[in-house]
């Protein structure tokens, strides 16, 4: 069975052959083709070769082009650096003075910022891979972005200090990214989110209901209203006390941080949206042997394997770079080992 038969047969509850198996990889694999990622960042056909080089490696079930946590803050006028081996970071926000909020920009996602490179690199790797594979794109949750154009610190206080300003600044960036899905979903692909910022780790409940969840809601319906189908979304860190209000915007697809616990997640949300996670990519794929990446990926099937919506292996985040080829391999032996169908329950429960 080819990814993309797994996978089409997956989302109309066909049988398959083994789980879907997808690790969280993208610009921190870029020296597995031997280029700086300083490079790779503003080279679509970088972008998309690092992809298609992956999955000839390791035949996982979907490849993707993200616009990293700061592709549309960037875009909107944040400074970002790039270094020439590690990941993007914030250099410097696009405004300091919560009186700036309404002189941003909305985004050209054809002229701002890396969003062209970025709107290349999707359809480079979907016409090299589309027979095969799911293709598809990922970006910020639109709390995340507003995190990078004012600062993560600055974003936090203002919620309450100046609680209609981030209204407005909620409402400015929920715009954007509404424009970059308006081009993507032209490509004909499928889009999800990567949220950390709304983790409970950084902010309450509370919180994430009054000013992420409304900007989050109004991308989730761009998205459906322009592609025909619902996004996924991977929060970072805590996040089970925000589960059923993010399942509530209409996703099809929660990916849980390793710190999360698949068991609780398939009875708070299985029966609503397909559970993706969540092997730890810095303690066990990063720093694993193969008895630990085994070991772990055995756990996940066992707890997520017979959720009612479905579930996908994937880790809990992003691998870090410098991770071994081979135990990305690992990661997918174990994958057909332990996720084959029909799942084979007694291997499952073995110590």
């Amino acid at each position: 069975m080819t990814p993309r038969e797994r996978m089409n047969a997956f989302a109309k509850g066909q049988e398959i052959d083994r789980i879907i198996c997808v690790p969280d990889m993208g610009a921190t694999m870029a020296p597995f083709i031997g280029v700086k990622v300083s490079n790779y960042y503003h080279s679509s056909e970088l972008m998309a070769e690092l992809e298609i080089a992956l999955f000839k490696r390791l035949r996982h079930d979907s490849v993707g082009i993200s616009t990293s946590l700061r592709g549309v803050a960037e875009a909107m006028g944040s400074k970002v650096a790039y270094p020439d081996h590690n990941i993007s970071y914030l250099l410097e926000p696009a405004i300091k003075s919560v009186d700036e909020i309404e002189s941003l920009k909305i985004v050209d996602p054809l002229k701002d910022g890396i969003l062209p490179i970025l709107i290349k690199a999707i359809k480079i790797t979907k016409d090299a891979l589309a027979d095969e594979v799911d293709v598809g794109a990922s970006m910020s949750g639109p709390f995340s972005v507003a995190a990078s154009i004012v600062g993560t610190e600055n974003l936090l206080k203002w919620m309450i200090k100046y609680p209609a300003k981030v209204h407005t600044l909620m409402d400015i960036v929920a715009e954007s990214n509404n424009r970059y899905i308006e081009e993507v979903a032209k490509l004909g692909v499928s889009i999800g989110f990567a949220d950390p910022v709304s983790s409970t780790s950084l902010i309450s409940p509370k919180q994430f209901r009054e000013f992420s969840l409304p900007a989050l809601q109004k991308n989730v319906d761009k998205i459906k209203e322009k592609t025909g189908s619902a996004p996924s979304i991977h929060i970072c860190g805590a996040s089970k006390e925000i589960w059923e209000d993010v399942v509530s915007t209409g996703i099809s697809n929660f990916s849980i941080d390793n710190v999360e616990d698949l068991e609780e997640a398939k009875k708070i949300m299985g029966h609503k949206v397909i559970i993706t996670g969540n092997v730890p990519p810095v303690d066990v794929i990063y720093a694993g042997n193969k008895d630990s990446i085994f070991k772990s990926v055995k756990e996940c099937i066992r707890k997520g394997y017979d959720s009612k919506k479905g579930y996908i292996l994937s880790t809990g985040c992003q691998i870090p770079m410098h991770t071994p080829m081979e135990n990305i391999e690992m990661f997918m032996e174990a994958g057909s080992i332990y996720g084959k169908y029909p799942i084979d329950l007694e291997l499952l429960m073995k110590d």
